[in-house]
């Protein structure tokens, strides 16, 4: 996923699909609160849970 197509899920409740450090699907729903790109390790997906790091994202939808 880049950037600008996650840029569309601001503001929004989403389900995540993500893989985790140890390589294990994990699904979760958070509110997104940002997208931003940090230098060296890459663009990341800023929640009111977690943060999840762009690269590891495998789904992605709006939530209702």
């Amino acid at each position: 996923m880049l950037i600008p197509e996650a840029k569309t899920y601001l503001g929004k409740n989403c389900t995540v699909t993500f893989n985790d450090r140890h390589g294990n699907v994990r699904t979760q729903t958070l509110h997104i609160h940002d997208v931003n790109y940090v230098p060296m390790y890459g663009a990341r997906l800023v929640g009111d849970i977690d943060d999840i790091w762009l690269d590891r994202v495998t789904s992605i939808s709006a939530s209702v």
